[in-house]
C-alpha cells in the first residue's frame, strides 16, 4: 500500500473505533438502569480489575503493550463510571424544561473559570448562556437572583492553596454546592505579536496565576505587573494593546479564543497544577445511594479546650472519613473561627444524620453547604506484578531483576562512587533536616570517618519551595566534601525535583501503591534506591516495574534485618545491589557489617544521630585491607 491507502485504512479503523466506543458506552448506561432497580454501587473494584487484567492479557497476544492497554480502559472506565453517575442524578433529579443552562463565572471568555464551567456543563447538551462576572460576590448574586442557574466558583489549588474569598462569601449565601469538578491549570506565557521573553515588559494577570508561577517569573527580572479580575481579562487586554513587549498568564485554549500565542508552556510551580472548582445553584440536590457522595458543611465550635476535638471524634465515631477541613475567622467575632468541612458520605445515609445531630448538640452553629456526587474517579489499580509477564516456560522474557535476565552483578554509579563495585557504599543518614551549621559539620565529619553518601529527608513535613531549597543546602554540603547526596520523595513532582539535584532518590516501600510515583521514577535518569517490603518478592515485582519503565539504575535497600540465610536467597535471585540499614550497638556493628558484606550486600546506610563512633567503626571493618 502507498501512504495514502495506508492513512486511509488508519482513518477507516478510527471510525470504526468511534462507532465501538458508543456502543460501549450505551451498555454502560444499561448497566446504571439495571442498578437503579436493583441498587448497586455504581463501582465494582474488583470487576474492574479483573476486566483490566484480562484486557492486558489478552493484548499482549496481540503485541500490544500492557501500560498501553491499562491507559486507554482506565479512561474508558472513568468515562463510563461518570455516565452512568450523570444518568443516575437526572433520573433522580429531572431538570425542568428549559431551552439553554445559564452559567455565571469570573471573568470573560477564556477564564479558567469558563473553561471549568463549560466542561461541567457539557453533560446537559444544551445551549449555554454565559455570565461574564466580576468579582466572586457578581457570581453568587447572579445566581441567587435567578439571572443563571449554576455558578461556578473555584476553591483551591494545588499550588496557591485555599481561595480565601470564595470561603468567606460561602459563609453567609443562601445557594447549596451541586457539584464539582477538578481542571488541571497549565498556565502559559501569552502574546499577541512575534516577540522573545527577553522583550517582555509588562505582564497582564490575576492574582492567582501570578502566585502559582512565582518561580518563573522571579526570573524575568523588573516586569511591571498589572493585575486583572480575571484571566481572561487579562489576555482581552494584550489581544487589545498587539504589543510585542506585553504578555498574559493564562491556558492555551483560553488564549486561543482571544487570538493569543503561548510563548512558553508549564509555568506552574508546581507542574501538576489543578484547581478545584464547586458548582452552586438556589435549591439542593438528592445524590443517588449508588453514586460515591461528598457532603459539604460549616460550624463554629466554642473556644473552650478540646472543643474541634470533640466535633471531629463524632465524625469517626459513625466512620465518616473527612476529606477536607479549613478554617476562616467569624468577621465581628475575634479569635473565632468558622470550620468548613468535607466528608466522604451521602446526606441522606443514616450514619451521616446522625452525625449532623450529634454534630448540632455540641457547636454553636451548623449548616449543611450541599451534598453532591464526588467528582473524583480513581483509577483502577493493576498490582505491578500482574503487569509484568509471567516467567512461565522458556520462550517466556526473563524478568528483569532475576539472575536469569543478567547474571553479572548491577553496578550502580552514585556520583563519584560505585555501588554493587569491590567496595560496599557507606550511606551516612541524617535524623531531620539540621540547621546549615550543624549540616556542614555533619559532612565533614562523616567525610573523615568514611561515608560516600549524605542522606537527608528534604521534603518531610515541608512545601515544595521550601523542600527544593533544602535539596540545592543538601547537593552543596554534599558537594564541598566530596559526598553524594541522597533524599527520600513519595510523589511524582518530588522525583522530578530532586533527580535535578540529588545523585540518590530513596523510594519508600509504600511506592507500591502508587502508580503515578513509581513511573516518573522509573522514567527518571538517578539512581534509585528501594526499600523491601515484608516480602522481598513483591519488591521483585516492583523493581520489575520500575527497571521496565528505562531506569537500570536500581538498588534494593533491607529495613527490615532480614536473616542472613533470606539475604543470601534473595541475592541469589537477583543481579541489583543490595543495601542494608543498620542500627543497634555500635559495638556489634563492625561484625555484623562483615558478615553482611559477605552475604552478597553491597551497601550500608547508617543513622548518624550523634558522634558515638558507630560509622568509624563500621568503616575500619570494611576497609581496613
Amino acid at each position: 500500500m502507498n501512504l495514502d491507502e495506508i492513512r486511509s485504512n488508519i482513518s477507516r479503523l478510527d471510525s470504526e473505533l468511534l462507532s465501538l466506543l458508543a456502543q460501549r458506552k450505551a451498555l454502560s448506561l444499561d448497566v446504571a438502569r439495571s442498578k437503579l432497580e436493583n441498587p448497586r454501587p455504581i463501582r465494582d473494584q474488583e470487576r474492574e480489575q479483573a476486566l483490566l487484567v484480562e484486557l492486558v492479557s489478552q493484548g499482549r497476544k496481540l503485541g500490544l503493550d500492557a501500560h498501553y492497554v491499562t491507559r486507554i480502559f482506565q479512561t474508558i472506565i472513568e468515562d463510563s463510571v461518570l455516565s452512568q453517575q450523570a444518568l443516575l442524578q437526572d433520573l433522580l433529579n429531572p431538570q425542568d424544561s428549559v431551552p439553554a443552562i445559564s452559567v455565571a463565572f469570573l471573568g470573560l471568555k477564556g477564564s479558567y473559570s469558563n473553561m471549568a464551567a463549560r466542561k461541567y456543563l457539557a453533560r446537559f447538551q444544551a445551549p449555554l448562556v454565559e455570565h461574564n462576572c466580576e468579582s466572586f460576590q457578581q457570581i453568587l448574586e447572579t445566581v441567587e437572583s435567578g439571572q443563571a442557574q449554576y455558578g461556578i466558583l473555584p476553591i483551591e489549588n494545588t499550588s496557591s492553596g485555599s481561595i480565601n474569598e470564595v470561603f468567606d462569601l460561602m459563609q453567609h449565601t443562601s445557594l447549596s454546592i451541586v457539584g464539582e469538578l477538578t481542571q488541571p491549570i497549565e498556565h502559559c506565557l501569552l502574546v499577541a505579536t512575534d516577540t522573545q521573553v527577553e522583550q517582555i515588559k509588562t505582564l497582564y494577570t490575576h492574582s492567582q496565576p501570578y502566585q502559582q508561577c512565582s518561580q518563573y517569573l522571579s526570573r524575568l527580572g523588573e516586569l511591571d505587573v498589572k493585575f486583572c479580575a480575571a484571566s481572561s481579562n487579562a489576555m482581552e487586554q494584550v489581544a487589545r494593546l498587539k504589543r510585542h513587549d506585553v504578555a498574559a498568564l493564562g491556558s492555551a485554549d483560553g488564549g486561543e479564543l482571544h487570538g493569543l500565542t503561548p510563548l512558553v508552556e508549564g509555568l506552574a510551580n508546581q507542574k501538576q497544577n489543578m484547581t478545584r472548582f464547586i458548582v452552586v445553584a438556589r435549591k439542593p440536590i438528592e445524590v443517588a445511594e449508588q453514586i460515591p457522595a461528598k457532603t459539604s458543611f460549616i460550624m463554629s465550635t466554642g473556644q473552650q479546650s478540646g472543643a474541634l476535638v470533640e466535633a471531629l471524634l463524632v465524625l469517626r465515631g459513625h466512620g465518616i472519613t473527612m476529606t477536607r477541613l479549613e478554617s476562616r475567622p467569624i468577621i465581628g467575632n475575634p479569635w473565632e473561627e468558622m470550620f468548613y468541612v468535607d466528608v466522604a458520605g451521602n446526606l441522606n445515609s443514616e450514619a451521616m444524620q446522625v452525625a449532623l445531630k450529634e454534630l448540632g448538640r455540641i457547636t454553636r452553629f451548623i449548616k449543611v453547604m450541599g451534598c453532591y456526587p464526588s467528582a473524583e474517579v480513581a483509577p483502577t489499580r493493576i498490582p505491578p506484578r500482574l503487569l509484568s509477564k509471567p516467567n512461565t516456560g522458556e520462550r517466556a522474557e526473563p524478568v528483569r531483576p532475576s539472575r536469569h535476565y543478567q547474571a553479572d552483578n548491577t553496578q550502580v554509579q552514585v556520583g563519584p562512587y560505585v555501588l554493587g563495585g569491590d567496595d560496599p557504599l557507606l550511606i551516612a543518614e541524617l535524623n531531620g533536616f539540621p540547621d546549615e551549621a550543624r549540616l556542614q559539620e555533619t559532612a565533614r565529619r562523616v567525610k573523615e570517618q568514611g561515608a560516600q553518601v549524605l542522606a537527608a529527608d528534604c521534603f518531610d513535613g515541608v512545601d515544595t519551595e521550601r523542600g527544593m531549597a533544602r535539596l540545592r543546602q543538601l547537593r552543596a554540603t554534599a558537594a564541598r566534601f566530596d559526598l553524594a547526596a541522597m533524599t527520600r520523595v513519595t510523589s511524582a513532582e518530588q522525583v522530578q525535583r530532586a533527580a535535578e539535584s540529588v545523585e540518590l532518590l530513596l523510594l519508600e516501600a509504600s511506592a507500591v501503591r502508587n502508580d503515578e510515583l513509581i513511573g516518573a521514577a522509573g522514567r527518571c535518569t538517578r539512581p534509585l534506591l528501594l526499600e523491601l517490603a515484608d516480602e522481598p518478592e513483591q519488591s521483585l515485582s516492583l523493581a520489575q516495574h520500575i527497571l521496565q519503565q528505562g531506569n537500570q539504575q536500581l538498588a534494593l535497600l533491607d529495613t527490615q534485618a532480614l536473616p542472613l540465610a533470606r539475604l543470601l536467597d534473595l541475592n541469589s535471585q537477583t543481579h541489583l545491589p543490595l543495601v542494608s540499614r543498620l542500627s543497634g550497638d555500635a559495638a556489634a556493628l563492625p561484625r555484623l557489617g562483615e558478615a553482611l558484606n559477605a552475604a552478597g550486600v553491597s551497601g550500608f546506610c547508617l543513622a548518624v544521630n550523634g558522634d558515638d563512633g558507630a560509622l568509624e567503626q563500621l568503616a575500619h571493618s570494611l576497609y581496613r585491607d
